[in-house]
């Protein structure tokens, strides 16, 4: 099995597989916590509902559709020396990858469903990032205030 992160970005419009999505609006990001078989190539498909952080009852699924198409995968390295991690890296412990996917979330996304399906991922351990002014930034920084994180 392999360990790798996962990346939803999310934009207004999301283009096909190859062609760029416009609008950045922000991301939920997990550098670990999923196992997969292989690490997916781009264009093919994860299941959304494998990204669900809770169960099915009272999960705020993503937004789109069933099948998120893989946009790219980025391989984080860590670097060793005589065999050991060097003191002075502070990223990730352990290489791996991290598999974006692109989904739409429309020119106003701002409504209780989203607010909620940010918190539910960020107590998951997600982070939630965006530009200034991003709703889903605002409701990354809310949740983690509210959660005491």
């Amino acid at each position: 099995m392999i360990d790798m992160g996962v990346r939803v970005e999310f934009y207004e419009n999301v283009g096909q597989v190859g062609e760029p999505s416009k609008g950045y609006l922000g991301a939920l990001e997990r550098t670990e916590g999923y196992r997969a078989a292989a690490v997916p190539q781009v264009g093919t498909y994860l299941m959304a509902a494998s990204l669900r952080v809770v169960d099915r009852e009272t999960a705020h699924p993503l937004p789109g559709p069933v099948q998120l198409p893989v946009r790219s995968v980025e391989h984080h390295l860590v670097p060793e020396r005589e065999g050991k991690v060097p003191v002075w890296w502070d990223s990730y412990g352990e290489p791996g990858p991290i598999v974006v996917v692109h989904a739409a979330l429309g020119s106003s996304p701002a409504d209780e469903l989203l607010r909620q399906m940010v918190r539910q991922y960020v107590a998951d351990g997600w982070e939630c990032y965006g530009p200034d002014g991003s709703v889903l930034r605002e409701y990354g920084l809310e949740a983690r205030r509210d959660l005491g994180l």
